[in-house]
């Protein structure tokens, strides 16, 4: 450990280790053994695989992580302290990228950042099973398990990806992991109990509020004087882009100073200069969605304000934990309001599509003939559109059926469409006279668009009989002669078929589809009861930091008589709120509904459009977010929406009066009866809270 603690004080110019960072480094490169470490953000957790990576005499050290900037700042550090480190990503230009595995392949990067994504990609697989892997870090871990309120996916590759290197040692990290979400990375990566390593959530110098207000200029009245007593820079939380808008504007005209605005809608110069502006100022107040915070690291920061509910108690309690890290008191204050509620329910329910759209989307993947190399290719923004699902949820679809079914395996994407633009006369001459069975085809299917053509690979690979890899190999041998300038757009992703296919029988398809809807409604009121969570926390007679260190696993480390400084333990009661539900339907907005928009075959559908969660096919139809009845019926509740278009769809025999965009209406008859609309809420009320 003594070469650690060099390498900590020389490279990273920290005296000593903290928390139990040095525990978790004598883990890795004395014990050679796996180990997940939940520090809250700003903790130190890149240190514990930063300075391993710099100790390890061999081998490199690959960081999973799935934000680009986050990698980017990263490395910038650790260039700046003369530690070869990159990062390998889609922004990366041909040149840079080639350097940057060059390097890798040589030895001399110490310390690789991905996204987990680039798993998939058969030519990086390839290239990491020629170096030794001595150490992989997954930064924001709990993505893997779907207990957590970030569940990605492509996390539940990593594991595999570890075993198939064989991965030397793993070494997990969080900010935030209840006892279920630690289980199950814990089983993921082998990770023993002991190799655990966590700090209390609950922080002695924070004081968790509640205010309930029924409108925004309620919450504003009582914000505005607020925010006038603060002594540091502050956080407002909202839900929607338009909220940060809208708020800051309304804390400009009361006469408040140094307002920004953040959130993931702005362009990106903007977004850094806006945290430039923060991480510089004295006391600057930044009205953001939760887009804003991460790698946001002031120990200053005196204010964290919600003025909407938070999601989960897992935003909640990593966004607090952005306040007074230097340890002087702050004030954390949580607005309730009944009007919120849907709002943040629609997004718990945006995700589940009908179930006859998930029958039609297998139907199209099982049917599809593979190409020679046994692989299928679909391009998942066109399908999203055509199936009405949405780009995350078909995304979780493709890896359940690689991960629970084995049916798939998702490889290397490539690009359908190439702009070529030739880089002098003698070179359009050298492609133009290209004899090249490949490069006739090529020409053939081309468009000219004077200084530069267009081919589609994939349509003219299919009108020609010909191999579209071969012709893509064409195009970039051009570019590797000096030919040509390139770019690739409309990608496809890839997936060879293993030896257990998906079925082709309707019963089949339907077996399976039935599985997938089903794990989306859970999904969804899972959601749901997150949210209640939320609600029960501050609601309960209960100090809130002593329930909130209960629900992650620690609630020991709060005094007995409560943190004394919580709205719980300052009024010795629990704040009293009600949300109001609305337990009808109102007919008349039901009909109008149902005049806006002509389609009968998916309930589902028409409920979106009442209660105002979007969808590809609304978006298409024109009955989502600009039309004037998209969300009027925000305050209903969801089930009884659909239940009560699921009765007028059955009117009309569950028949859409227009196909969605890139299928025909055929398509949409999958179904024979009205079954496949089952299950979407017919009989399975719920209360609100």
């Amino acid at each position: 450990m003594e070469r650690a603690r060099q390498v900590l004080k020389d490279v990273f110019g920290f005296p000593s280790f903290r928390l139990s960072q040095e525990a978790v480094v004598s883990r890795l490169i004395e014990h050679n053994d796996n180990a997940l470490v939940v520090y809250p953000t700003g903790g130190g957790k890149s240190l514990c695989y930063q300075v391993p990576a710099l100790c390890l005499d061999s081998g490199i050290t690959l960081v999973i992580s799935p934000l680009i900037s986050l990698m980017k700042d990263q490395v910038d550090v650790l260039v700046k302290r003369n530690v070869k480190a990159a990062s390998l990503d889609s922004t990366l230009t041909a040149d840079t990228a080639s350097w940057v595995k060059s390097e890798v392949l040589s030895g001399s990067i110490k310390i690789l950042y991905v996204a987990p994504e680039r798993l998939n990609n058969e030519g990086f697989v390839q290239m990491m099973s020629q170096v030794k892997i001595a150490l992989l870090a997954v930064d924001e871990a709990h993505c893997i398990s779907q207990w957590g309120a970030s569940f990605r996916p492509e996390y539940l590759k990593i594991a595999r990806f570890c075993e198939e290197q064989d991965v030397e040692r793993v070494l997990c990290l969080t900010a935030t992991a209840t006892p279920s979400v630690v289980e199950d990375i814990c089983r993921a990566f082998l990770i023993k109990k002991e190799g655990v390593f966590r700090t209390p959530v609950f922080r002695p110098n924070l004081s968790l509020r509640v205010e309930v207000a029924e409108t925004l200029n309620k919450k504003l009245d009582i914000l505005v004087p607020l925010l006038k007593t603060r002594t540091g820079p502050s956080i407002v939380y909202v839900t929607l882009q338009k909220h940060a808008e809208d708020v800051a504007s309304a804390l400009v005209s009361r006469g408040l100073r140094d307002v920004l605005v953040y959130h993931a809608g702005l362009p990106a110069p903007q977004r850094q200069e806006v945290q430039e502006k923060f991480m510089g100022s004295v006391d600057h107040i930044v009205v953001c969605t939760i887009a804003f915070g991460m790698g946001i690291d002031r120990h200053n920061i005196r204010q964290v304000i919600h003025l909407f509910l938070p999601k989960t108690l897992e935003n909640y309690s990593q966004e607090v934990g952005r306040a007074g890290r230097d340890g002087q008191r702050s004030n954390c204050v949580m607005f309730l309001s009944a009007a919120d509620i849907p709002i943040l329910e629609g997004f718990c329910r945006g995700d589940t599509c009908a179930k006859r759209d998930l029958q039609l989307w297998l139907q199209g993947v099982a049917l599809k003939e593979p190409a020679s190399d046994s692989t299928l290719d679909f391009n998942l923004y066109e399908q999203s559109k055509t199936y009405d699902i949405r780009s995350n949820v078909l995304n979780l679809c493709y890896a359940q059926l690689e991960l629970d079914y084995g049916f798939l395996r998702a490889v290397t994407p490539f690009y359908s469409v190439y702009e070529i633009t030739p880089l002098g006369p003698a070179q359009r001459a050298s492609i133009l006279n290209d004899k090249s069975k490949e490069a006739a085809t090529i020409r053939r299917f081309w468009r000219d668009k004077g200084s530069k053509f267009e081919v589609n690979v994939v349509d003219a690979a299919a009108h020609a009989g010909a191999d579209r890899s071969e012709l893509a190999r064409k195009i970039n041998s051009w570019e590797f002669s000096g030919f040509v300038q390139t770019k690739a757009s409309q990608v496809r992703a890839r997936y060879a078929v293993m030896k257990n296919p998906l079925p082709k029988t309707a019963e089949g398809i339907e077996e399976i589809a039935e599985k997938l809807f089903a794990g989306m409604r859970k999904r969804e009121e899972d959601g749901v009861a997150k949210l209640k969570q939320v609600l029960d926390l501050v609601t309960d007679d209960e100090c809130i930091p002593r329930n909130l260190s209960q629900y992650f696993g620690s609630e020991d480390t709060v005094p007995e008589d409560g943190c004394g400084f919580c709205t719980f333990c300052t009024t010795g009661q629990g704040v009293t709120f009600s949300p109001h539900p609305v337990v009808s339907v109102d007919k008349k907005q039901i009909a109008a509904i149902l005049q806006a928009c002509h389609e009968r075959d998916d309930p589902r559908l028409l409920a979106r459009m009442a209660f105002g969660i979007t969808s590809p096919r609304l978006t298409a139809l024109k009955c989502s977010t600009n039309h004037p009845l998209f969300g009027s019926m925000v305050n209903a509740d969801f089930n009884l929406l659909v239940n009560a278009f699921d009765a007028e769809c059955a009117k009309a025999g569950y028949q859409g009066t227009t196909p969605p965009p890139g299928a025909t209406s055929a398509k949409r008859t999958y179904s024979q009866t009205k079954t496949s609309n089952t299950g979407r809420g017919r009989g399975n009320k719920r209360g609100r809270f």
